[in-house]
């Protein structure tokens, strides 16, 4: 399997929680692609999910680079997803990275299964 590697800024608060929940979600130190990739493959679940990539580009102060290793597959669903969004949105900058961000937040809010947590 080829593996693709990307990056995205995040906010200070948004990286210490990610660090945080990778390890209490039991993915361990070094699990924080895999954590990343599954939440944007749980974000691609979800209906109408282009309106939480929206909401996502309004953070700011994303000054934490962080490194994501990830199947090829899921590079190659994100371009499409990009270009898909960019139709919707079209004032939206920097949609990978949105699609990145939406999806950590996402994950923080709703349990493995995709359902919300209370």
């Amino acid at each position: 399997m080829i593996s693709i590697v990307s990056s995205v800024k995040l906010p200070e608060q948004l990286h210490n929680n990610l660090i945080a929940r990778v390890i209490e979600d039991g993915y361990g130190l070094r699990g924080r692609s895999k954590w990343i990739v599954d939440a944007v493959y749980a974000l691609f679940e979800l209906p109408e999910f282009e309106q939480y990539v929206e909401i996502a580009s309004g953070l700011t102060k994303c000054t934490f680079a962080v490194s994501i290793k990830m199947p090829e597959e899921l590079a190659i669903r994100l371009d499409k997803e990009v270009i898909r969004i960019r139709k919707i949105y079209p004032e939206v900058e920097a949609l990978k990275s949105n699609i990145i961000r939406a999806s950590i937040f996402q994950r923080f809010i709703r349990n493995s299964d995709g359902r919300k947590t209370s």
